[in-house]
């Protein structure tokens, strides 16, 4: 009762504006009553839908078990004919004695891919008789289901199961058996109405049996339809006007899927179909009733509750891509929890922005200082290069010299990686390849005065820092052995190649290749024994790598593949 004591309300509350609107909807009761009545015709119609689909699946359930047992039957004398297609007369009698053990099948042959019957259970070869009734079968092989009327074998009306034949994993022709129709008429079941008809069609569209005589049921089919446009998709109903002009309801159910189909055709009359027919219940005054109490309902939500959610959520995505906020609120005009809606809102965005500066900050320290660790390390492998290096010009040793060198280079790969570290602008990748690119020029200035061509084809490649690192290593000792084992080829060149790049989607690989002289396997096993061949092993044993090398012609190439790892650089992106 309007005026009676109770909870007080906000006059400017959403919930007393959506109380007030709702209240006006929801005074034209007959639409309800319009609702309800639509929903009971919709699951009234599911429901007979559903009804004739198992009516007319049980009435053709007898040719979908004798199309099916054909299919194994095919199927089983393809695998038995595969085995034996070889051995002369072995088809023929396949057949010949299956056929003649059955009283379900008529005829049987193999169709080789010229169009030619390679074997018959009657023994006979050569072309078909009614070559075009196989017409682009061989461009499309699969397992088939026709209707041939005039069996020129049996004499008698047909359906003919066809099941691919394959030799050597390659299709190899089409294996046939017939079925006589009069057989299938004799497998319907009589659980439908006198006056409804029942057929069946493959997936051309094509009819392959019928209750009645197929001419009687011809004018009874759809006038604007095809039975190839029923094809496809789960038992469905439609009503529709038939060739004569008369309205029906058909029921069509997939007895072989993509292959054979069912169709029952209902007189519009029947009980059974009565929920197809349209029910006028629900009058015109319950529906313009209704249709008045949406408008008002929806205007009143639309202006109290969509519109300002709208616009805050705008704001919200706004905030979301640019960090911007409004400068003008919303808060005018709308209902009181709207207002806390966009307060929260406000409060929450700034202190999104107060604790995103704050971890900006931190992570732009955490940066300079892991930055300046990269180049204090760099600068002591330097300095520890430098040191060799003295060493180097004061020792008369040449093996120690050798020795040192060897060192040397290995200081300065991982001076050059710290390099890398400290130069790049994301700290969780760096690219492998121009790493390598720098390792390459770095080697090729340390032999200057040699008479040996180095190149390298490198491709980018973004990697972990715990990947670059052996990475580095192992190309340098690979780069430093191919330098020390390097001889002229054929030609009196001397050149040693490095190559890197992808290889399939996140693996890398990685070649070192370099000119030699011919040479026998004792020599190569000795080569592959060295300090620097185990770094590598090692190397590799760390990159997760399968590791490759030999002599191959006038060239000795080491190659290694190995997985990208990416989990920290999405991580890191």
């Amino acid at each position: 009762m309007i005026g009676a004591p109770g909870p007080a309300l906000t006059p400017s509350g959403l919930a007393a504006r959506i109380i007030l609107f709702l209240s006006l909807a929801l005074l034209p009761i007959g639409g309800v009553a319009y609702v309800q009545t639509a929903k009971l015709n919709e699951e009234s119609r599911a429901r007979s839908e559903l009804s004739l689909a198992a009516l007319t699946e049980a009435a053709a359930s007898g040719e979908r078990e004798a199309i099916l047992r054909a299919f194994g039957a095919a199927q089983a004398l393809a695998a038995a004919i595969e085995a034996d297609r070889s051995i002369a007369g072995a088809c023929s009698q396949i057949l010949s004695t299956f056929v003649e053990s059955s009283e379900t099948y008529s005829f049987s042959s193999v169709i080789g891919l010229d169009g030619q019957i390679e074997c018959a259970s009657n023994g006979v070869v050569g072309p078909l008789p009614d070559p075009d009734r196989i017409a682009g079968w061989l461009e499309e092989p699969r397992p088939r289901v026709t209707l041939n009327p005039y069996g020129p074998f049996s004499g008698q009306s047909v359906l003919v199961v066809s099941e691919p034949l394959t030799q050597d994993g390659l299709f190899s022709g089409y294996l046939t058996l017939s079925v006589p129709s009069s057989f299938l008429a004799g497998t319907s079941q009589a659980n439908l109405p006198g006056n409804v008809n029942l057929m069946t069609f493959n997936a051309q569209g094509v009819p392959l049996s019928a209750r009645a005589e197929i001419e009687r049921i011809y004018p009874r089919l759809p006038d604007t339809l095809g039975l190839q446009s029923l094809v496809g998709g789960p038992p469905h109903s439609f009503a529709a006007t038939d060739n004569e002009g008369v309205r029906r309801i058909y029921v069509v159910t997939p007895l072989v899927p993509d292959m054979v189909y069912a169709l029952s055709i209902w007189p519009e009359d029947s009980g059974r179909v009565a929920a197809f027919s349209p029910n006028r219940l629900a009058g015109t005054l319950p529906f313009l009733m209704w249709g008045a109490s949406v408008v008002v309902a929806f205007l009143a939500v639309n202006r109290m509750v969509i519109r300002p959610i709208r616009q805050l959520g705008r704001r919200m995505r706004l905030f979301a891509r640019s960090r911007l906020l409004p400068r003008a609120s919303l808060t005018a005009g709308l209902p009181d929890e709207l207002q806390e809606m966009e307060q929260d809102f406000l409060d929450m965005a700034h202190g999104i922005l107060r604790d995103e500066a704050a971890q900006e900050n931190a992570l732009r320290e955490k940066t300079i200082l892991l930055r300046e660790v990269h180049h204090r390390v760099k600068n002591n492998l330097q300095l520890i290069s430098s040191i060799m290096n003295m060493q180097i010009r004061g020792s008369s040793s040449s093996e120690t010299k050798a020795v040192v060198q060897g060192l040397q280079e290995r200081v300065r790969s991982l001076a050059t990686v710290h390099r890398s570290l400290y130069e790049t602008e994301n700290l969780g990748r760096l690219d492998a390849g121009a790493l390598l690119s720098d390792l390459t020029a770095q080697i090729g200035q340390m032999s200057e005065g040699r008479a040996v061509s180095i190149t390298d084809e490198i491709e980018p490649v973004e990697m972990l820092p715990d990947q670059v690192v052996p990475l580095s290593l192992l190309a340098a000792e690979a780069m430093t052995n191919a330098l020390k084992h390097v001889e002229p080829d054929e030609t009196g060149r001397s050149w040693v190649k490095l190559r890197f790049g992808t290889e399939g989607p996140d693996r890398a690989k990685l070649e070192v290749l370099n000119s030699v002289k011919p040479r026998d396997d004792d020599a190569e096993a000795t080569a592959a024994a060295g300090l620097g061949h185990r770094l590598i092993r090692a190397f590799a044993m760390q990159l997760g790598a399968t590791l490759h090398h030999g002599i191959e012609g006038n060239s000795y190439r080491l190659s290694m593949s190995f997985s990208v790892s990416r989990d920290y650089m999405e991580d890191a992106a």
